[in-house]
């Protein structure tokens, strides 16, 4: 999804800013494992990678879609 950048701004200097920065990290962590081991990984392994991955995809939309909603009604 796309998001407003005083969305994201104002998402990032909330209380959910820390958060989202373990959030990011979290995914690239396991963004380059499947780049770098992929070929070493099960299918299983990939699928316990990719669904951790959507998670935190879920959940950082879930914080800033409430800054977006903000951000909208404030407008």
């Amino acid at each position: 999804m796309n998001y407003s950048k005083k969305a994201l701004w104002l998402a990032c200097n909330s209380e959910f800013g820390g958060r989202l920065a373990e959030i990011t990290k979290e995914h690239i962590s396991l963004a380059k494992e499947l780049t770098f081991n992929e070929r070493y990984m099960t299918a299983r392994d990939r699928e316990i990678v990719m669904t951790r991955i959507e998670t935190l995809r879920q959940e950082r939309d879930g914080i800033i879609s409430l800054f977006e909603e903000e951000n909208r009604s404030e407008a």
